[in-house]
């Protein structure tokens, strides 16, 4: 009878040994997982900076090629208004003979030449034909739009740094830029290449009061000023994970 009893007492510990070691190999799972989701969305947020920074510098390099050609951009030719020619016209004569393309999509609004995203806050967006296209010999994609009068003369930037691939998402993949001519209230940003939003605080940045701030309830416009006052980083904070894909 005394064997019988050590016997079960035996099993019994047994048995509870091998929960306690299958609850351990599941917390471990659980743990390795979260790890894992965190490494992979540092190394996204990583490369996603790399690519920012190498079309920063790819497109302000064009420029200063631009300036070193042509002189001061404030005496560059720059229609007034907004429209196709506008456009093409500028980027053809100043920044064209400065890059490396694999296409040059002019205005075009086809084929691979047409362009839809979302933006931060998931409203799906597409440019139209007063946006000229192109692709960079890196895959990247970009968008500028011309506006012009006589006071003001502004070119901003679209630019995907993974090309049509997925995300297609602004904040995420997609970040503004600009790049002024003329500025009658702000002469210092003529001739500088600039992230979208430069202007404001951090604070200001994130906040929800303008409809282009780095926050999920806008349009994300701003987030490339973020990063950069971030110095060049994704902190905690930033409005990471948001809109779904876009797969064109």
């Amino acid at each position: 009878m005394k064997k019988l009893f050590s016997n079960i007492l035996n099993k019994k510990r047994r048995g509870n040994t091998l929960s306690e070691l299958l609850i351990s190999l599941v917390l471990v799972g659980v743990v390795f997982t979260i790890a894992m989701g965190t490494m992979v969305a540092d190394h996204h947020k990583n490369q996603t900076t790399v690519r920012m920074k190498k079309a920063y510098s790819v497109l302000s390099q064009a420029f200063d090629s631009a300036v070193a050609r042509e002189g001061s951009p404030t005496n560059w030719s720059l229609e007034d208004g907004l429209g196709e020619h506008a456009s093409y016209s500028f980027f053809d004569y100043y920044l064209k003979p400065s890059l490396i393309l694999t296409r040059d999509c002019k205005n075009s609004t086809k084929d691979q030449c047409d362009y839809t995203f979302k933006e931060l806050d998931g409203t799906e967006k597409a440019l139209n034909s007063t946006w000229t296209r192109f692709f960079l010999n890196d895959g990247m994609f970009v968008a500028l739009q011309t506006i012009g009068n006589e006071d003001y003369k502004v070119i901003y930037f679209y630019v995907d740094t993974n090309g049509k691939k997925r995300l297609n998402v602004v904040a995420r993949d997609i970040f503004m830029f600009e790049y002024w001519l003329a500025n009658k209230d702000h002469p210092e940003y003529i001739g500088r290449f600039l992230p979208f939003g430069h202007e404001y605080s951090r604070d200001e940045l994130i906040s929800t009061s303008n409809p282009n701030n780095c926050n999920n309830t806008k349009n994300g416009n701003y987030c490339s000023a973020l990063i950069i006052k971030d110095e060049w980083q994704i902190i905690p904070g930033y409005p990471w994970a948001q809109a779904r894909y876009v797969v064109q």
